[in-house]
């Protein structure tokens, strides 16, 4: 079995890792840092060693090292954007337009866009984007008011 001594290979020092990792506020940028520190710090240890200290899986390991060993400490930041929106900004908007003169509820929400947009949303995405809109259900009916 080949010995990787990874601590040779990481330009920062146990110091720079560890004043990162008291910054850094997202916990899994967290957690990704703290395998590139304990491998800098812990000079004989192993990829499997760190995976059980860490408590997550070797492939999460290996994909961080990866990661490092590609682009350095700024390549362990997240590039996650989020999902695109089913609905666009537009359709947003004509949605809420819509929704001043009220619905009588979810599905009927889920109707209307279906023949406006032509696109199916679920229930619980419709009803994710009225909380997320401020559209809140008065009386009988689901109204869009201005916050």
């Amino acid at each position: 079995m080949r010995v990787v001594k990874y601590d040779k290979l990481i330009k920062e020092s146990v110091e720079e890792l560890e004043a990162l990792l008291k910054k850094e506020k997202d916990v899994r940028i967290n957690t990704r840092i703290k395998v590139i520190y304990l491998l800098k710090k812990t000079p004989k240890i192993q990829l499997k060693d760190v995976s059980e200290k860490l408590d997550i899986s070797i492939q999460s390991v290996k994909k961080y090292w990866r990661l490092y060993k590609k682009g350095g400490i700024g390549n362990l930041k997240l590039n996650y954007k989020g999902r695109i929106p089913r609905l666009s900004k537009e359709e947003f908007e004509r949605f809420k337009e819509e929704a001043k003169e009220g619905f009588d509820s979810l599905k009927t929400m889920q109707e209307w866009i279906k023949k406006e947009f032509n696109k199916e949303l679920s229930i619980k995405t419709i009803s994710y984007w009225c909380k997320k809109l401020g559209i809140k259900k008065k009386g009988q009916t689901f109204k869009y008011q201005e916050r």
